[in-house]
């Protein structure tokens, strides 16, 4: 027999029915959706903790990868929680402010064709021409410094080091916990290919928050360490705990810091 005045009871009885259905409709079994609604992953009913999305980040598939992975207990791991799970109702922020606020800096979202280039900004000026000293170095103005977190300073070198004449210094702070209770100063120095020079070989490109990171071809080494370099030239080296390859505790003279790495002096500045 039809309902034609519900009642209250019956009315909350169809809308449960209904929402049940949405939810169900909208499950991987059903064809009609397989992502999540809160990341780029396909539908998972667990959460995503940060010690395993970094494991995910990082897999190359080297023997070293493999026994992280084998050794990860998902029920000891209380990192923050990156993704609730495609089965949360509620607000949850942004993906992108998620990955910031654990101190997650590199992610692969969207994969780009590898034949598409890497765009470059039109109005970089070029790299300064001057010729240090042999030995020695000179600092010049980072052309791009407000996409960088920290100050960053670059500098020409006279000789060529691990395959470039150039280098950046950036003072960062990095948040080990995604509490805010555990921030660390640190120095850190990356090979610098400034646009409109010779660039590295690279075998595929990723889009993250509307900026463009390329994955080197030869990206991994031996000390566990993954290259990739940035839309604006700057190549970014660090291993599965998201530390750099060249780094030092604290904000350190940046001058004296490319002199310790490098071993050339740092002479002059070009303004």
């Amino acid at each position: 027999m039809p309902h034609h005045n519900k009642t209250p009871d019956r009315m909350l009885v169809d809308e449960i029915d209904a929402l049940v259905d949405e939810q169900l409709a909208t499950r991987p079994d059903s064809g009609k959706s397989e992502s999540c609604p809160h990341c780029p992953d396909e539908w998972h009913s667990l959460p995503i903790r940060k010690d395993l999305l970094l494991l995910r980040l990082m897999y190359c598939g080297c023997e070293d990868c493999d026994r992280l992975l084998d050794a990860y207990d998902y029920a000891q791991d209380d990192s923050p929680i990156i993704c609730p799970g495609s089965t949360f109702h509620g607000p949850v922020e942004p993906l992108p402010a998620r990955m910031a606020r654990h101190g997650i800096e590199i992610v692969a979202l969207e994969p780009v064709p590898v034949a598409v280039p890497r765009p470059r900004p039109a109005t970089v000026p070029p790299p300064p021409q001057a010729i240090p000293p042999d030995g020695c170095a000179l600092r010049f103005p980072f052309p791009e410094s407000e996409h960088y977190r920290g100050p960053i300073w670059a500098y020409k070198l006279s000789r060529t080091w691990r395959g470039t004449d150039y280098v950046v210094v950036v003072h960062i702070e990095r948040d080990t916990t995604g509490t805010r209770s555990a921030v660390i100063a640190e120095t850190v120095l990356f090979r610098y290919f400034p646009p409109g020079l010779p660039q590295p070989a690279v075998r595929e490109t990723y889009e993250m928050a509307g900026q463009f990171l390329s994955i080197l071809d030869d990206d991994s080494d031996a000390d566990g360490y993954r290259a990739a370099i940035d839309s604006h030239g700057v190549n970014v080296e660090i291993d599965a705990t998201m530390t750099a390859r060249h780094r030092a505790d604290g904000h350190v003279n940046p001058d004296v810091f490319v002199q310790m790495i490098t071993g050339q002096m740092v002479v002059g500045v070009i303004e």
